[in-house]
């Protein structure tokens, strides 16, 4: 699968084809229709995608459709807040904090 890419903003890595012709010019045969094809497709830039890249981009394209913030979670936890109805686990916050503490001393060793 090819897509034609103008032009990119991120620096991804991705298989880069170029359509430059080997040995056209040194031919005196048709060098005039040779180098009239050359300028057309000299400005040009592709780049080929595997599937799994397309559809890496695809997902890339949903996720930034999402929200990241979950508005009605968080109107829910205001009114609870608000009717005094939140309670807050410390023995939970704690195991949590440990546990993101255990996973960044893994990451590093």
């Amino acid at each position: 699968m090819s897509i034609n890419v103008k032009s990119t903003t991120t620096n991804k890595r991705t298989q880069a084809t170029s359509s430059k012709p080997s040995g056209a010019a040194k031919s005196s045969k048709g060098s005039n229709a040779s180098k009239s094809s050359n300028s057309n497709t000299a400005n040009e830039d592709s780049i080929q995608l595997t599937d799994t890249a397309a559809k890496l981009q695809q997902i890339e394209q949903s996720l930034s459709d999402i929200p990241i913030v979950d508005n009605a979670r968080v109107d829910a936890i205001s009114q609870s807040i608000d009717d005094g109805q939140y309670q807050i686990n410390d023995h939970k916050i704690a195991d949590r904090i440990i546990q993101t503490e255990t996973d960044i001393n893994k990451l590093k060793k």
